[in-house]
């Protein structure tokens, strides 16, 4: 099935996650938006530790065989910059943020966070862009822990810092 994924024309909007192809339709504005102002409070950060890379969607991160995923923003470490190749991103990066979108909760809710999970991502935080509320996982021996929600902030153990949006 990836052969097939990646032979679909760019900018196609789907998304391979366990072998099966899920499509959605372009974000709401305001998941834009959420997705900006992430951005910029995370690449000022970036800018001080001068380490490290940003990267939002639509970029391709291929988890094994049976995914590609397009996460709305990731952040890859300095010493884990060679996953990053001139078609997209192939092996783990460091935090995945997913915003949400009406049309598709699911899929970061329960199928993406399974699969960012099985292959080792460090953070993961699912946001309500309605409400700018956090849902923060952690992983810990293997397996998310999930943490109390937050409104307006993601805090990240791995880069020991909080980020404001």
């Amino acid at each position: 099935m990836l052969e097939i994924y990646k032979l679909l024309p760019e900018g196609t909007p789907v998304q391979l996650i366990n072998n099966h192809l899920y499509m959605s339709p372009a974000p709401l504005i305001q998941h834009f938006d959420t997705i900006d102002a992430i951005v910029e409070s995370l690449k000022e950060e970036i800018k001080k530790r001068s380490g490290g890379k940003i990267i939002y969607a639509p970029v391709d991160v291929y988890l094994g065989t049976k995914n590609a995923v397009q996460p709305d923003i990731m952040f890859i470490r300095q010493d884990n910059l060679d996953i990053i190749k001139e078609n997209g991103v192939y092996g783990t990066p460091d935090i995945i943020i997913e915003v949400l979108s009406p049309g598709n909760k699911n899929d970061d809710l329960v199928k993406k966070k399974k699969v960012y999970e099985d292959f080792g991502v460090k953070e993961y935080f699912i946001v309500e862009p309605a409400d700018k509320s956090v849902i923060t996982n952690y992983l810990k021996d293997g397996n998310f822990t999930e943490q109390k929600a937050t409104k307006g902030k993601l805090v990240s153990r791995l880069m020991k810092k909080t980020f404001l949006f």
